[in-house]
């Protein structure tokens, strides 16, 4: 094995210390590290989610005389993004294009799904945007990355629209895609957009996800104490109650009965 292909699988193991330690052997054997090398110490700090000892390893890739790569650029956004550190994400995007390089699809998802975290949706569509000027098409990666950020900022409509606009281009939502607006609508009472989701999921063939069957009991529990309360009628708790009941039924049954119409 290379000591590159060491590092690579001590930093994916999250391993920093044996990665670091691969990389000094090198450094000992007369060995120079590349900027291959350093972007997969980058990866590891990543993984680890070590802004400190990225910027110490980004500080020896230029003492070295190297330029940070796409890569290397793509690394200290998903670092920053995941982080918490939208600004600085950002900031980074900035470096990249003054440097001449491009980013690619993964780099403009990783800063989305950083927008939606960070409940900034108004950073996410400009980059959608900007992505498309580019010449990149959103990918399912892109649209499942804004669909989540919809939903944690209570836009489960307009999540489900942009659904609808990813059937339309073809693009075709995977399981984590429907799962987070599966979810997005229960978080949100939306349950007559929960059914029409699931109804799209048990006929694409995409089983729910354990954490979905959570979310739905959630929502029916906080529903029951809701519709429990002085000034709610008895009919309108006994609708609640059926509608999730109902839900329920369907969500056990996504993954054996596939309805014959599917939702487009």
């Amino acid at each position: 094995l290379t000591h590159n292909s060491l590092i690579n699988a001590f930093a994916k193991a999250h391993d920093l210390e044996k990665a670091l330690a691969v990389a000094a052997a090198m450094r000992r054997r007369g060995l120079t590290p590349t900027t291959v090398t350093y972007n997969t110490l980058l990866d590891g700090c990543a993984r680890a989610r070590n802004l400190t000892l990225a910027a110490a390893t980004l500080a020896e890739l230029r003492a070295a005389g190297l330029a940070p790569s796409e890569r290397t650029y793509s690394i200290m956004i998903h670092l920053c993004a995941r982080t918490g550190r939208l600004d600085g994400a950002f900031g980074w995007l900035r470096r990249m294009e003054r440097s001449g390089l491009t980013p690619n699809a993964v780099t403009y998802s990783t800063l989305i799904h950083g927008c939606g975290r960070a409940a900034q949706l108004s950073r996410a569509f400009p980059l959608l945007e900007q992505m498309e000027a580019a010449g990149l098409p959103p990918n399912v990666v892109t649209y499942t990355s804004l669909i989540d950020a919809l939903c944690r900022g209570g836009e489960v409509a307009r999540a489900v629209a942009l659904l609808r606009t990813m059937l339309e281009r073809s693009i075709e939502p995977n399981a984590i895609t429907c799962n987070a607006l599966f979810n997005g609508c229960l978080q949100h009472g939306e349950v007559l957009l929960a059914r029409e989701v699931l109804s799209y999921m048990t006929s694409a063939r995409i089983a729910p996800s354990a954490h979905s069957f959570t979310t739905l009991l959630h929502a029916a529990a906080s529903r029951r104490r809701l519709t429990a309360a002085p000034h709610t009628g008895r009919g309108e708790a006994t609708k609640s109650g059926a509608a999730f009941a109902l839900l329920l039924r369907q969500l056990a049954a996504a993954a054996s009965r596939p309805p014959q119409e599917t939702w487009r």
